[in-house]
């Protein structure tokens, strides 16, 4: 079977995209409006591009309506971001943080999270999460206004919040951040089945 992506709808090419690029990580990220609302939301379009500068990057389409997702539109507003991991046992309180609310409506509250406003940026953060960017915008990057089309955010981080037992002579012990990640559907994954293998 061929299938040619520019004759498919994006809806079809998102089902395979979501299907087989896998498991997603997921940028939990925090930002707060103009109003002084603050933001919290999943994405699972992400990762990092950059380590010299350290950018990392996560992507956001349009809402069904053709608005633009208040984290956008947060970002653009305040050209800053806080990234906090979805550690396991915050995954539900994740996954409820995705419900689509209006701006006047704090995703914090909602989930049952506490909001705690980041030492160097203008946003807030999860004070429950083991690890924590402060990211300004570094850009964004528009793929169109079609619906499905995605708007890159990448952003430069600028300082790290880290539980001290997280991080041990300069690495991270990535069993103890226990981090998920999106697979299809409601599906998600975690690390915990692993295996090592020496490159080259």
């Amino acid at each position: 079977m061929m299938l040619q992506a520019s004759q498919m709808a994006h809806a079809d090419i998102y089902r395979i995209l979501i299907g087989s690029i896998m498991p997603r990580p997921v940028a939990w990220v925090g930002t707060r409006n103009s109003n002084g609302i603050n933001n919290l939301a999943p994405f699972s379009f992400f990762n990092c591009f950059s380590s010299k500068p350290p950018i990392i990057g996560f992507s956001t389409i349009p809402r069904p309506d053709g608005r633009r997702k208040d984290t956008l539109q947060n970002v653009i507003d305040t050209r800053c971001f806080t990234l906090n991991t979805a550690s396991h046992f915050l995954v539900e309180q994740m996954s409820k943080s995705a419900a689509t609310l209006e701006p006047d409506q704090d995703e914090f509250i909602y989930a049952g999270l506490t909001a705690v406003q980041a030492p160097h940026v203008a946003a807030p953060y999860v004070k429950e999460a083991l690890l924590v960017f402060e990211c300004e915008l570094r850009e964004v990057i528009s793929f169109g206004n079609e619906p499905g089309s995605g708007q890159l955010v990448l952003g430069e981080i600028k300082h790290i919040i880290i539980e001290d037992s997280l991080y041990q002579n300069g690495r991270i012990d990535f069993e103890k951040l226990d981090p998920v990640g999106r697979l299809a559907g409601n599906w998600y994954s975690t690390i915990r089945d692993k295996f090592e293998l020496q490159r080259g």
